[in-house]
């Protein structure tokens, strides 16, 4: 085997034997500088095989612990089925995790809505969520919300091979329809390009799947986080004034405004997002979509 890049000290992509691309976990497989030829195997610990490449960025900022538990977690799901999963689950599902746990440990209140159609339409998959949750809160010690079992219930729900396309825009289609609308209010208002390759928009595009999710189920994030989000609004001037407009789009398409927790996980995500656009355009706010100017 090959080691051809480092991802960081225990993550790297290597090819196989077979010459495929895949990314290999182990203690110390970053240290050496690639290109090298691995020629101990008991080094490596989990491989991943057929990740998209724009994800390879999310191992790098992913505890090990956490990876670890969450690919033997998948691999047991995988055994006990027949299904087709997507080879990005783990670490997507890893990435996840880890922002719950962190967000656990530092006290952010976030009532996230446990959904009933979930559990009711999808049994087997709400049990597995269920299960997830459960080693979590064992092994990292922590006591993760109830609504965590459906936000990773539809992590599993969206890793399985799509269903057939009907005459009516699917759920897919439309979360894919207003993710892209929100991305170009997003790359107007700051004159910028957001790379679709990024993992921070990978974040921001499962952040929207939920949301989306949710108002189907007609389901809000209960607000709680009142001082955290009225501190955003006066530290990122530029993010609410964007926020506002996105606000105003979604009101268009579901008739309904949004609640302050769920604006604030919008602009956390958002300003993830600008903070990694391409650095050859410059960030500006536009004066007419500015907070002054909503006054």
């Amino acid at each position: 085997m090959k080691i051809i890049k480092k991802i960081n000290n225990n993550v790297a992509i290597a090819l196989d034997n077979n010459n495929r691309e895949i990314v290999v976990f182990g203690k110390g497989l970053g240290f050496q500088t690639p290109p090298y030829e691995l020629t101990d195997y008991s080094k490596i610990e989990q491989t991943f095989y057929n990740v998209d490449r724009r994800l390879y960025d999310l191992f790098s900022d992913l505890d090990e612990k956490v990876l670890l538990l969450t690919s033997k977690m998948v691999e047991k799901i995988k055994m006990s089925t027949t299904e087709k999963w997507s080879p990005n689950l783990t670490v997507i599902l890893a990435d996840h995790i880890q922002f719950a746990i962190e967000r656990e440990r530092s006290g952010m209140e976030v009532d996230l809505p446990y959904l009933h159609e979930i559990e009711e339409s999808e049994p087997r998959i709400t049990s597995y969520a269920l299960w997830i949750v459960k080693n979590i809160n064992h092994h990292f010690q922590v006591r993760l919300p109830k609504g965590e079992i459906s936000c990773i219930a539809m992590h599993l729900i969206n890793a399985r091979a799509g269903s057939p396309k009907t005459g009516q825009e699917t759920l897919e289609e439309k979360r894919s329809r207003i993710l892209k609308n929100i991305v170009g209010i997003i790359e107007n208002y700051f004159d910028l390009h957001i790379s679709r390759t990024d993992s921070s928009y990978f974040r921001f595009r499962q952040h929207i799947n939920y949301f989306v999710q949710r108002k189907q189920a007609n389901e809000e994030l209960a607000d709680q986080n009142y001082e955290l989000f009225e501190l955003m609004k006066r530290q990122y001037l530029d993010a609410y004034g964007c926020l506002i407009l996105i606000n105003d789009y979604l009101y268009k398409e579901y008739g309904s405004n949004c609640s302050e927790d769920e604006l604030l996980y919008l602009m956390i995500h958002l300003q993830r997002l600008v903070q990694k656009a391409d650095p050859q355009s410059s960030p500006a706010r536009h004066p007419e979509n500015s907070i002054e100017s909503q006054n």
